[in-house]
């Protein structure tokens, strides 16, 4: 197979890939902006009860910071005694 042969088949195949990538991008577009369209066709109510339903989907950020927290105060490394805020210590020589 001459070095012609082999360039031809490589960058064939490099095209269709690119045409793979190509029309993959196409459709996540094509259905984004449908989705953007339906979004903006929807009334009041219909809007409401989307916001509710992916408000409901998504998990509430701190969820993961109190189980964190009961972790870390099962294991000892926290303590509910943290003692007065920096801010309300009474002034020195006083």
């Amino acid at each position: 197979m001459s070095w012609w042969r082999r360039l031809r088949a490589a960058l064939g195949s490099e095209a269709a890939e690119a045409r793979d990538v190509y029309h993959q991008a196409e459709q996540r577009l094509d259905a984004d902006l449908s989705r953007r369209e339906a979004e903006l066709d929807e009334t009041p109510e219909e809007k409401l009860a989307r916001l509710q339903r992916e408000i409901g989907a998504n998990p509430d950020p701190f969820d993961e910071v109190r189980a964190r927290l009961d972790r870390m105060q099962a294991a000892g490394e926290i303590t509910d005694e943290a003692g007065p805020p920096p801010g309300d210590a009474p002034p020195a020589g006083r």
